[in-house]
């Protein structure tokens, strides 16, 4: 996958780096559209000839998306200039009033927006500014392309975008935009090739590649282990997951140990194999646990793995306490949507312990936490808990309060006991 995606990121940079042409029109579709934003602000990260501007705004049609780009670029220029200011050092220019009339042309605000940036280049002799359009989506391609077309044209001999370079996206398939581009003048094209069958092969590629570093190869083989068991191929994510074991535990790496032998485990849970799942994630808690600092997520994943496990089997007191440890991880790794799912299965252990009090504390304290949030879909599970137990306890006043909630949350009430 490395090597994939170095081709695609030396494609960008010698196109930046060459002086012939003046756009690069990357045709990818929309999974492939976040790859290569990744690509472009690597590239704005290793600049050193050029200033690199990434325009991410969804298409709808030309004004909006005027509108979006300039105030996202005056936001970005004003960000710059407030550090510039705190550091004793002169600050941007503001942007051209102009370029906010919109009684004008989109095109004419976004061409006149480019040849501002010149201004801000710090050496205007031997530099470029480099114009990513690299929209996320695009709702209406007729007019998109039109606008591109408006932005690219020029004439010699002395062109409007002289000092500029633009990156521009296309989509596979949609015939505007190459039609819209026929007859304008040094233009470069290429469509990507960041699929994920594309990625899948050159992912085992690496893996095979005896030329590369073991660590590398290692890595690869990690990826492929996980695409086999997103995509249910166990037996070839087993057989690659046992390789990866030997080689981590050979050299001493107890993180990767012990996502390797958490990985082990999920195949096994998906398989059927308990027995075999539950040794994995146990014999993983102890190298995820050495160390200094320990991997928040890896004991995240394996206390909710060993929880579902347990809670499964009805082992309630040891799913109890993979759960209250699993939302303590969740807190830490800052993941509030795992935090109230984990109080929730943490609240239903104890409730089936018949630590009533204990279970009904846990769930009220999960369904504040989700409020606060606005995660409804969560705060609406934990509330029906809740009911549930009032109706139990036959406590009138919690029952109708939980259901005024949920009739606000829009998630009807659980008609009888939990």
């Amino acid at each position: 996958m490395q090597k994939l995606l170095e081709r695609a990121a030396a494609r960008l940079r010698d196109f930046v780096a060459q002086r012939d042409n003046i756009a690069l029109v990357v045709t990818c579709d929309d999974a492939e559209a976040l790859v290569v934003q990744k690509l472009l602000e690597e590239l704005e990260d290793s600049a050193t000839s050029e200033m690199v501007w990434i325009v991410t705004e969804d298409f709808g049609e030309p004004h909006t998306y005027a509108n979006a780009v300039i105030n996202a670029v005056g936001a970005k220029c004003a960000g710059v200039s407030l550090a510039l200011r705190e550091k004793g050092l002169t600050p941007w220019p503001a942007l051209p009033a102009p370029v906010f009339d919109e009684t004008r042309p989109p095109a004419i605000r976004l061409r006149e927006l480019m040849a501002f940036s010149r201004s801000l280049l710090p050496f205007p002799v031997g530099m470029v500014a480099v114009w990513c359009f690299h929209p996320a989506t695009i709702a209406n391609p007729a007019a998109y392309a039109r606008l591109v077309a408006d932005l690219l044209a020029h004439e010699f001999p002395d062109p409007w975008c002289h000092g500029l370079r633009f990156i521009v996206r296309g989509q596979p398939g949609e015939p505007t935009l190459p039609a819209a581009l026929t007859d304008k003048p040094r233009i470069d094209r290429y469509t990507t090739d960041l699929s994920q069958d594309a990625m899948a092969r050159a992912i085992d590629d690496e893996a095979d590649d005896d030329s590369l570093p073991l660590e590398r190869r290692m890595q690869s083989l990690l990826v492929s282990a996980h695409l086999d068991y997103a995509y249910q191929r166990s037996d070839d994510a087993l057989a690659k997951y046992e390789l990866l074991l030997q080689f981590y535990a050979g050299t001493r790496n107890p993180t990767m140990t012990a996502l390797v032998l958490n990985g082990m485990g999920e195949v096994h849970g998906r398989l059927g194999n308990r027995v075999q799942a539950a040794n994995c994630f146990e014999h993983a808690l102890l190298p995820a646990s050495a160390g200094a600092g320990p991997p928040i997520p890896i004991l995240l994943n394996l206390s909710l793995n060993l929880g579902n496990l347990r809670l499964e089997e009805g082992n309630w007191a040891a799913a109890e306490a993979y759960f209250d440890s699993a939302q303590e991880f969740a807190t830490i790794q800052r993941a509030p949507i795992t935090k109230v799912q984990a109080m929730e299965k943490l609240g239903y252990c104890q409730y089936s312990l018949g630590q009533v009090e204990a279970a009904v504390t846990t769930w009220t304290a999960a369904a504040t936490v989700a409020e606060q949030l606005e995660l409804s879909n969560e705060e609406s599970s934990v509330r029906r808990h809740l009911h549930a137990h009032y109706v139990n306890a036959g406590d009138d006043a919690g029952a109708n309060a939980m259901v005024q909630r949920l009739s606000a949350l829009q998630s009807p009430p659980l008609p009888g006991p939990i």
